[in-house]
């Protein structure tokens, strides 16, 4: 949302029908918000369809892990964020794979967020 110049985004907008909150939408959010604000700078319009990922990695022992994913779609009708249909999903079972996923996942968010 822009309000003279001022960007609020995340779950204070209270936007997206079936977003998850989740770490990993809000790290989309602050990229969406940045770009938007770079092409406001820049003299161009910001991406009219902005599209985010979501991801989230659930251990349910010490060893095996679930994951959700989604992609979610601007859409200009309804004014807000709306899950692609067919996308994403949940794991069929945990497994220990899955903690290697989430392994991965959490060290390249981090390095993302916090390098």
């Amino acid at each position: 949302v822009n309000a003279g110049g001022v960007h609020i985004l995340g779950d204070s907008t209270l936007s997206a029908p079936l977003m998850p909150k989740s770490g990993f939408m809000a790290n989309q959010h602050g990229k969406v918000a940045a770009a938007a604000i770079l092409n406001l700078l820049a003299g161009e319009a910001p991406n009219p369809e902005p599209m985010m990922t979501n991801t989230c990695y659930s251990f349910v022992d010490a060893k095996h892990v679930i994951h959700v994913a989604s992609v979610h779609k601007y859409d200009a009708e309804k004014k807000t964020l709306v899950t692609v249909p067919g996308s994403g999903g949940v794991s069929a079972e945990r497994s220990e794979l899955e903690g290697s996923y989430a392994l991965g996942w959490a060290k390249n968010i981090w390095a993302d967020m916090l390098t």
